[in-house]
């Protein structure tokens, strides 16, 4: 299954930042571009070593602006140093996951409430059609960073309807984090039919005249979400110690 027209248009605001360097960027804004591309389409993945040389051969460019760049990606969070052999993609631990969501779940709480109090038709119909294009990647055989790309949109919006702009620019780095950082192989899918309905239970009660039930909903999804992740994280620490 590919992207709709529709469903690209959608998503493309809520890419992470620096995935589409501009036209006149430098080599540390072209080498970040591709190295985010690749963990976005799942070419590489945490804990997997970044091809510096594949990277430095696909921009024309040597390994010295390569390495600089990947410095910068580290004080992002989204790599990590090796003594002397380059860099890995880093993984987020049990406990950082679980800090990231409930930075997100702060800013969440505060942001849903505010956009109860401001939402208008013209709101309510784009979160639908965003919704629409989250159920369709989650279904579809498709990326599952690009799923997460959509959650992002889905929950990045609600929080524009706010009108605090420092807490959505807040909450779309911690979203970034988790979209490159966060381990994925042998996720329970199952997860993902319960986030649709949690989705659809945020919009049925922004369309409602219950504040509380807004935030309820919204907190509910992202609690639901960190535990969910958590919890694998757990085990797959669990069966690495048993090998």
């Amino acid at each position: 299954m590919l992207l709709t027209a529709e469903d690209k248009a959608r998503l493309d605001p809520y890419m992470p930042s620096g995935l589409i360097p501009s036209a006149d960027a430098g080599a540390s804004e072209r080498v970040q571009g591709a190295v985010k591309r690749m963990l976005l389409d799942q070419q590489i993945h945490p804990g997997q070593k970044v091809p510096m040389d594949l990277v430095a051969q696909r921009l024309g460019i040597s390994r010295t602006p390569v390495r600089e760049a990947l410095r910068l990606l580290e004080g992002e969070g989204l790599v990590r140093a090796l003594p002397n052999r380059g860099f890995t993609v880093r993984v987020t631990t049990v406990a950082e996951t679980a800090h990231l969501f409930d930075a997100r779940l702060c800013i969440e709480r505060f942001t849903a409430e505010a956009a109860f109090e401001r939402r208008t038709d013209a709101f309510l119909r784009e979160l639908r059609a965003i919704q629409r294009t989250y159920r369709r990647v989650l279904k579809g055989a498709m990326n599952r960073r690009l799923g997460m790309v959509a959650d992002k949109a889905f929950h990045v919006r609600i929080s524009t309807q706010a009108e605090n702009p420092v807490l959505v620019d807040v909450q779309k780095t911690l979203f970034d984090r988790i979209i490159f950082t966060r381990v994925l192989d042998g996720f329970p899918l199952a997860r993902s039919d319960a986030a649709i309905m949690e989705h659809e239970r945020i919009i049925a009660a922004l369309q409602a005249s219950s504040r509380e039930r807004v935030v309820e909903a919204v907190a509910a999804n992202v609690i639901n979400g960190r535990d969910a992740i958590t919890a694998y994280l757990q085990e797959q620490e669990l069966v690495r110690r048993s090998v």
